[in-house]
């Protein structure tokens, strides 16, 4: 049975579920031909470095997102970062050849930018012959995920302008493949609406806009959003997804009682899919994956605190293509919300460009090639 290892780093939750998603299709559709490891690489070769990472990285975005935007921008003009980086994976890439020694994998799929390097380090060292499959995450590129390109057998990426960019940066048209980002099975499917609104004690009479808190951290004004849909003068209601932040929890259901709208807060939920179908209107920051489930689902999206780096750069292409609506001055939320429901010209368009650039076949097209390199 050959062995596949999908490896992850835990900054943000869309890389993981990027690979959990490629990990349940390949479990599903071909159960028994392959053996499949799911791995948190950053994690596997350093707690201490992970806990770091991911620390760093949260401090960054939400107190001094211009550090982290002349990070991101350094990392595609200057050299530097790019010599430290590779300095930093060929030091981590020895543990990871841990992973590896004792039953090389046939194929392993990398979803962020760290193991990829770490895994191109180990075939330029010829520590394993692995193939090397690279999902790019996000709906623009950035040069970190194209250090060592040559031993990278394939590119996954968004879409067509990225395909063209990674041609400019010297990469084979050939090794570049235009499938979408993965999506989990869950999103593919449909959802009896009037059962999940019941479920949460809502209208099926009624616009539903579905908020996100902020990501995996937090890491937004999702309060501000929150209380301009419940100042809008329309008979609408709200799901508000917290996830793991106590303090966002608390803050949406006590702006709730102020209120006579029906609301429904959550904390961690593993039903996004579901909520997303019941919902008419979306409210996120805009990582990749989530994008991507907003696009599958085909909802209009609201854009807000995009981190600088690749949630800006993934709202340009939203916003350029018509796909979403970049909302910049959370304090005027209210107005913008009261024309938009209303506008069936501006939903219905929106709409249209999103099932242009959506791509839900995106997990079965990359795991079909990926096998067939191997």
């Amino acid at each position: 049975m050959k062995r596949i290892i999908i490896l992850y780093a835990a900054i943000g939750g869309g890389h993981y579920r990027a690979a959990d998603g490629v990990k349940k299709y390949i479990d599903s559709e071909y159960s028994g031909e392959y053996n499949v490891e799911l791995v948190d690489g950053l994690q596997y070769v350093s707690k201490k470095m992970n806990n770091l990472v991911i620390s760093s990285y949260v401090k960054m975005a939400r107190h001094s997102p211009n550090t982290w935007s002349k990070i991101y921008k350094s990392g595609e003009n200057g050299k530097f970062l790019s010599k430290l980086s590779s300095s930093f994976q060929k030091h981590y890439s020895k543990k990871l050849y841990n992973l590896f020694k004792d039953e090389d994998p046939a194929l392993v799929i990398s979803t962020h930018y760290f193991m990829t390097d770490e895994v191109t380090n180990l075939k330029k060292t010829g520590k394993t012959k692995a193939k090397l499959a690279v999902i790019l995450t996000d709906y623009a590129p950035h040069k970190f995920w194209l250090f060592n390109s040559e031993y990278v057998d394939c590119y996954f990426v968004a879409n067509n302008p990225m395909k063209f960019e990674l041609s400019h940066y010297g990469i084979p048209e050939e090794k570049v493949f235009v499938t979408g980002i993965p999506v989990r099975p869950e999103f593919c499917q449909e959802y009896d609406k009037s059962k999940t609104l019941e479920s949460l004690g809502l209208s099926q009479d009624k616009p539903t806009f579905l908020v996100f808190g902020g990501g995996q951290y937090g890491m937004s004004d999702s309060s501000l959003i929150f209380k301009g849909i419940l100042d809008v003068r329309q008979d609408v209601q709200i799901i508000a997804i917290a996830g793991k932040s106590e303090k966002t929890q608390k803050t949406f259901e006590d702006l709730a009682k102020a209120s006579n709208k029906k609301v429904a807060v959550l904390g961690f939920t593993d039903r996004v899919a579901e909520l997303m179908y019941a919902s008419d209107f979306v409210f996120s920051k805009p990582g990749g994956l989530t994008t991507t489930e907003i696009l599958v689902s085909n909802k209009p999206f609201f854009i807000f605190s995009p981190v600088p780096g690749q949630e800006e750069e993934n709202s340009a292409f939203l916003t350029n293509n018509g796909a979403g609506y970049r909302l910049w001055d959370l304090n005027k939320v209210t107005p913008l919300i009261e024309e938009f429901i209303s506008d069936e010209f501006h939903i219905n368009n929106m709409k249209a460009m999103q099932r242009h650039i959506a791509k839900p076949d995106s997990t079965k097209n990359i795991v079909e090639k990926t096998l067939e390199i191997i």
